[in-house]
């Protein structure tokens, strides 16, 4: 028994009005920007990142030094 095919273009709803796709209203393509204090904690975060990074790193380079010196 053959499998029914799905049509590719969808029929009309009945009392539909017909528009085009490029006439559609609200297409304008606006990026939405981020509020201040989420920019303000997005860097605030990213700073305390490279404090706590640069710490891990020297607590390393001071116990290899210490380790290297015996």
């Amino acid at each position: 028994m053959p499998t029914p095919s799905i049509p590719l273009v969808a029929s009309t709803l009945p009392g539909a009005l017909s528009q085009e796709a490029t006439a559609q209203p609200g297409t304008l393509a606006v990026e939405p920007t981020a509020p201040f204090w989420l920019r303000l904690l997005s860097g605030v975060s990213l700073w305390l990142n490279r404090l706590f990074l640069s710490l891990v790193m020297a607590l390393i380079g001071f116990t290899l030094w210490h380790w290297w010196q015996g």
